[in-house]
């Protein structure tokens, strides 16, 4: 045991700077919702301001280390505050991005102010120690571990107490209603972020002796505290810190115990964090790793180049490349190797730009294939072909396994998973037999000898084919069915799902789809100079990756070729080296923070040149409408003119239809629907109504599959459906729509509404998920065509869905709804932003629809003179509890009602309940 103790105390130290910087961590993510990934760059910044006002400029200790943790602290988290308040309404991809270029920025200006070589950092700490028995215990590791406990411990004891305290933890449940009681959300924040700033700066001063002055290891050695954070559960400061200590001791025991000689052990230590991050991310009750936001900022204006534009430029391209090896000179191996990025870069645009799929670890996919194919030639005796096809498929089940926790986790959290698995391949792996191996000579491979691929300019040419090819395929992925399901599962994955495309197959398609085009990149990549290791492909790199791809401009495989040409070949036409490299890594960091201060917002061309662009690709200019014309025609001359249909009461049974039966559900403690039964047949619009907060939405959620109710049965058309996952409900015949509208908005209306039928087509199969048949598309089209038809769109046909008005937006909610294969629609809230006169023209498409098709509507509805007008039975729900139900005469007249909605026995009207719902 007294072997032990040194180890354990060392491990103490480690482990309190770790928790204090995840205590800062979860801080700022508690207050905010941000994850900054960044923290390392706040650590560094602090690190070196010390070194340099404590070494260069020889301040006193004391005065350097208020610059450095206060000074640096306060002015970091106010720029921090700013950063998370742009980002909060901005997709996950950008978030990481805009935060990952904190890292750049920060270890470029270190590099260009302070050179790229590591120094030594000055031991600032008393030298003394004291004896705890027969183990000497130095001052440093008491004052690290009696700082770190005693900070967190003010911070817990000041959430509890103090005033301000109460406030953050009142922040993220509710910052209207804090703001409500006096005080600012964004102070709040602010104060928050300054406070977690302090925390990371001083655990970076606290650090930084027990290593070089490195700005690449400083960064990442914080990023260790994102394990403890994973403890703590992202939320709980006092059990992040004690997984700081859990990580710090339990690193000490495993240096002390596994030797350096076991290659596939040596790393563990370092990669303990890492490892535990990946496992809390993977057992962690996914309700307990939900984004917090409510709500995104619809998209920008879209604007892609007509397809015949495309083609000239992707001709133009490829001639100048297949040209190159005329002028390149020396820096052909540069432009062989962009074109491996190219490739890379459409992989990684697969998960990111595709389908909103954030993964950190694809150079450890191209790692993958690298070794792979290096082994199946030098170890399997495979020729070039086929050792190049086995780099591919062996990195499909490797994609798989990355995409296990992509099927749980999402956002922020996915992000975290996939950086957490690149380290972890990094630091255990990489240097083992399985991967490169110990030295330096990493692993070699052999050229094809056939047709002169064996040269350097033969080479080029291969690797220009097989870029082409890969862009030709992947751009014919992006068109397919598989394409269009990604696009909507990168913007409304629910509506995805409850319309019956398995986000689970998907998901998992398209990381093993990702993963094998990356390994092939990584395969043709050591084949450009016949060896390399494994400084080829640090982990690091996937940030930079994802940092690229958000900066540039166009769709696939165009943001490749800008991608790849920024990130390799622009460096070799400037002059200055090194410096030069730092410089682009600082302006890449710098564009993509600036990105994120505008909300995301990218530039665009000028509308001369689109227009010119669109009359020489031949496509037909899509004119926006004035107000008052647009308001007009928002439910268009096509809609259906026949006069009100009465909607018999019970035309079909019950059973028919749809059927709940003492549906509870609960949310810990409190009761949301309390044994709540109903009927919605077909041929029926039944109305589910009452005050808000009644537990209406919950009811649609758990009976499409998105809640799972405490107790009760859902069934459908006779079937029990309790069990069934929500795309096995939707394509069973159930559809909805949603109370916070769920579009695919950077896509056309016509686009949105096919999505409604085709998801269901595509189902959870993967060949019917990948491509359409001809029979489905000429179904898409009939469907799609009568659905914006009967809802009176279609002169909105190809205008994006995220530049419409509510009302319109609502409209083509709907007939997203009625292109699908439904018998049953849930509508939660259909009417909202519709004025009196489309409120009633959508009234009559309801009673048309289940008069023409026979299917069942169940309505949640505040606008009441509605629900009167084309209801036939209602049921009424108040604080979860199914208080009467009866046609809208009966309702009208109950004294139960309107006590539900007034708080008194008063005479009830129609308009009465319309006025008091709405408020």
């Amino acid at each position: 045991m007294t072997e032990l103790l040194p180890f354990v105390i060392a491990g103490l130290a480690m482990g309190s700077a770790y928790g204090l910087a995840g205590t800062g961590l979860v801080l700022t993510y508690k207050t905010s919702g941000i994850f900054n990934f960044g923290h390392g760059a706040l650590a560094t910044v602090a690190v070196y301001v010390f070194y340099y006002l404590y070494n260069e400029l020889e301040l006193s200790l004391v005065l350097s280390l208020l610059i450095s943790v206060l000074g640096v602290g306060v002015v970091l988290g106010l720029g921090m505050e700013r950063l998370s308040r742009s980002l909060s309404e901005v997709p996950v991809a950008l978030q990481v991005a805009a935060t990952v270029g904190l890292i750049l920025v920060a270890q470029s200006v270190a590099r260009l102010w302070f050179g790229s070589n590591p120094m030594t950092f000055p031991d600032y700490m008393p030298s003394g120690i004291v004896n705890l028995g027969s183990v000497a215990v130095s001052y440093a590791q008491l004052i690290i571990v009696g700082i770190a406990l005693v900070a967190t411990a003010g911070l817990s004891i000041f959430f509890r107490i103090a005033r301000l305290g109460v406030a953050m933890r009142g922040v993220v449940d509710d910052p209207t209603l804090l703001a409500m009681t006096g005080t600012s959300p964004n102070t709040v924040r602010r104060i928050a972020w300054i406070m977690g700033s302090i925390f990371v700066c001083l655990s970076g001063v606290l650090l930084a002796p027990s290593v070089n002055l490195d700005a690449a290891v400083l960064t990442l050695l914080v990023v260790q505290a994102f394990g403890a954070a994973a403890i703590g559960r992202f939320s709980n400061i006092p059990l992040t810190y004690a997984g700081g200590l859990v990580i710090g001791i339990a690193s000490a025991l495993i240096t002390r115990y596994v030797s350096s000689e076991n290659q596939y052990l040596a790393g563990l230590s370092q990669s303990l964090p890492y490892i535990v991050l990946f496992i809390v991310l993977i057992i962690t009750p996914r309700a307990k790793l939900m984004d917090r936001r409510l709500t995104l900022k619809r998209p920008h204006r879209v604007w892609r180049a007509p397809g015949r534009v495309q083609l000239i430029g992707a001709a133009i391209l490829l001639v100048l490349l297949a040209a190159g090896p005329f002028w390149f000179g020396y820096r052909l191996s540069s432009f062989t190797v962009a074109l491996t990025y190219v490739i890379l870069f459409m992989s990684l645009g697969l998960l990111v730009k595709s389908s909103n799929q954030v993964s950190l670890a694809h150079i450890g996919f191209a790692a993958i294939g690298c070794v792979v194919f290096a082994k199946a030639q030098n170890e399997w005796g495979l020729p070039w072909l086929l050792a190049l096809i086995a780099a591919i498929v062996i990195a499909i089940p490797i994609g798989a396994v990355i995409a296990l926790p992509a099927l749980r986790l999402s956002g922020v959290f996915l992000a975290l998973a996939t950086f957490a698995f690149g380290l972890i391949l990094e630091t255990m792996f990489y240097n083992s037999t399985l991967m490169f191996g110990p030295t330096t000579a990493g692993v070699r491979v052999e050229r094809p000898s056939f047709l002169g691929f064996d040269s350097d300019r033969g080479y080029y040419y291969l690797v220009l084919s097989i870029a082409a090819i890969c862009a030709v395929a992947l751009v014919a992925v992006h068109r397919s069915r598989l394409g269009r399901l990604l696009r909507g599962l990168g913007e409304a994955p629910v509506a995805l799902e409850t319309h019956g495309a398995s986000v689970r197959v998907m998901k998992l398609i398209v990381f093993c789809l990702s993963a094998a085009v990356a390994a092939l990149a990584g395969a043709l990549f050591v084949g450009t100079f016949g060896s390399t290791g494994s400084t080829s492909f640090p982990s690091f790199n996937s940030l930079t990756l994802l940092v690229l791809l958000l900066l540039m401009l166009g769709g696939m495989p165009w943001y490749a070729v800008m991608g790849a040409f920024m990130l390799i070949l622009l460096p070799t036409w400037l002059p200055g080296g090194a410096t030069t490299s730092e410089l682009l890594t600082m302006l890449f960091g710098i564009a993509v923070i600036v990105n994120g201060l505008q909300g995301g917002k990218t530039p665009s061309l000028p509308p001369r040149v689109t227009d010119f662009l669109d009359r020489v690709g031949g496509r037909r200019p899509v004119e926006s409408e004035p107000e008052t014309v647009a308001a007009e025609r928002e439910i268009g001359p096509d809609t259906p003119t026949d006069p009100p249909v009465a909607v018999p009461h019970g035309p079909e049974s019950a059973a028919s239809g749809l059927q709940v039966k003492g549906l509870q559900i609960r949310f810990g403690g409190h009761v949301a629907v309390d044994d709540v039964s109903l009927d919605a047949p077909l041929g029926r619009i039944t109305g589910l109504i009452g005050p808000n907060g009644a537990g209406k939405t919950t009811m649609f959620n758990a009976c499409s599959g998105l809640l799972e109710p405490t107790k009760g049965r859902v069934f459908l058309k006779g079937q029990d459906i309790s069990s069934k996952p929500p795309a096995v409900r939707a394509r069973m015949g159930l559809g909805r729509s949603f109370q916070r509208m769920q579009l695919f908005d950077s896509m056309t209306v016509a686009e949105n509404i096919a999505l409604g039928r085709e998801a269901g087509m595509a189902g959870s199969n993967v060949l019917t998920q990948f491509a359409s048949s001809p029979r489905d598309r000429v179904v898409l089209a009939e469907e799609t065509a009568d659905a914006m038809r009967l809802c009176g769109i279609t002169h909105l046909a190809d205008h994006q869905a995220g530049m419409l008005s509510v009302g319109q937006r609502r409209l083509v909610e709907l007939a997203r709804a009625l292109a699908g294969d439904f018998d049953v629609l849930l509508l939660d809230e259909p009417s909202s932003g519709l004025d009196r006169r489309e409120t009633e023209a959508f009234g009559q498409i309801l009673r048309t629809v289940v008069r023409d098709r026979r299917i069942g509507i169940l309505l949640v509805e505040h606008d009441m003179s509605l629900v009167m007008d084309i209801c036939s039975y209602l049921y009424v729900l108040d604080f979860g509890v199914l208080i009467f139900e009866g046609t809208p005469s009966e309702v009208a007249s109950s004294a139960e009602v309107r006590a539900a909605y007034l708080g008194e026995e008063t005479p009830l009207a129609p308009s009465t309940i319309t006025t008091t719902a709405r408020a």
